[in-house]
């Protein structure tokens, strides 16, 4: 993982879910969760101006944290953290790969992430 060395590294718990496979019988069935230990970074919330009904704004308050590059992570995983100020689980609502300036190679991933069941942020 690429990042700079104000970053302070963590761990956590990644429980992924695997795309759902079909079966001998043609049923859909879950895929087999794989739970990894990651090192990770949480970042305090980045704030967002978004729309709600009849054309409302509010500010959407999302943190997240930052994986290394090559983490199978997708939305709705769920991530545990004993770190102080994220201690608990969480649900991974958006995933986004973030670039090394100026060139294709993937330095991190980035996931807005809410209490786990929650959605839209904390």
């Amino acid at each position: 993982m690429v990042l700079p060395t104000v970053f302070l590294i963590h761990t956590a718990t990644l429980n992924h879910s695997t795309a759902e496979v079909i079966d001998d019988y043609g049923a859909s069935v879950p895929g087999t969760p794989v739970v990894s230990t990651v090192s990770c970074r949480f970042v305090g919330p980045k704030e967002s101006m978004r729309s709600g009904g009849s054309n409302h704004l509010y500010i959407q308050s999302s943190p997240r944290v930052l994986l290394p590059a090559g983490t199978e992570v997708s939305e709705g995983d769920t991530i545990i953290s004993t770190e102080l100020g994220f201690t608990g689980s969480f649900q991974i609502n958006s995933v986004k790969q973030t670039y090394e300036a100026a060139q294709s190679i993937v330095s991190h991933i980035t996931c807005e992430i809410a209490t786990a069941g929650a959605t839209g942020g904390v």
